[in-house]
């Protein structure tokens, strides 16, 4: 008798008892955890490998890693990815894989330009610019690291030269003597000067109006003209520029028929 009740007992015990197995009443944990481990989305992502075709791809990857290793696409030590590797993907992103490489080339007599020194000269005339010696371009063996994006050219480095001729340094004297010139709105003083006088900024057709943009001595006077010159057209072509300027800021384009 007292074997049965045992067993009675132990069995009663199994059957108020949850197991391990099944969730107690009102635990939703397990069964949550389940369903999200289980769903899966599915995304249209455009997928560009270097110069390779665009490529529309279905894909169930959480990431941009995840969806280069799905394609079979790997990285070399310089190429990059944008958006970056842990970025989570979204529906219709593009994804771009940038293709680096290195190269040395050597360029044979490759030109080299001269280089400009301008020497300013107080006793020349503001905006006469003089020649004192010609400049030469040069010549040299040249060697680069040449590094390409995508096999477009994206930077060079000089690695090493051989000058073949020496550049020869040009040195110009500009003057810098009378008052400071102003050249703003050239193109629309060229456009005037070319109706005007047909582009002949020293002409004198002794009608009473002179230079390029055919000024009337009185106007020229008014504006501060003299600070240049006693008639427009002895004036250089920057100083006759000059003092348009400062009508213009007075009368805009009104003095001029041809604006």
């Amino acid at each position: 008798m007292k074997l049965i009740a045992t067993a009675l007992l132990v069995l009663a015990l199994a059957v108020s008892t949850p197991s391990s197995a099944q969730a107690a009443p009102g635990d939703t944990s397990q069964t949550t955890t389940t369903a999200a481990t289980q769903k899966v989305v599915t995304r249209t992502v455009t997928l560009k490998d270097g110069v390779a075709k665009r490529q529309k791809i279905k894909t169930t990857a959480v990431t941009v890693a995840d969806l280069l290793a799905e394609q079979g696409v790997t990285l070399g030590a310089l190429d990059y990815v944008k958006p970056a590797l842990t970025k989570k993907l979204k529906k219709s992103m593009h994804v771009k894989v940038y293709r680096v490489s290195v190269a040395t080339t050597t360029v044979l007599a490759e030109v080299v330009p001269f280089d400009v020194v301008k020497q300013k000269n107080p006793s020349l005339k503001r905006g006469i610019k003089n020649i004192l010696v010609a400049g030469q371009n040069g010549s040299s063996d040249r060697t680069y690291s040449v590094t390409t994006v995508n096999g477009k050219e994206k930077s060079r480095e000089l690695l090493s030269e051989v000058v073949l001729v020496a550049p020869v340094t040009q040195v110009v004297e500009v003057g810098t003597k009378g008052p400071k010139l102003n050249l703003k709105r050239m193109k629309l003083w060229n456009r005037i000067a070319k109706c005007e006088s047909g582009g002949r900024w020293h002409i004198n057709t002794h009608n009473g109006y002179y230079g390029g943009l055919q000024f009337n001595l009185a106007t020229w006077r008014s504006v501060g003209g003299r600070d240049f010159a006693s008639y427009p057209h002895k004036a250089s072509k920057a100083e006759q520029v000059t003092v348009a300027n400062r009508l213009y800021a007075k009368r805009g384009t009104r003095p001029w028929g041809c604006a």
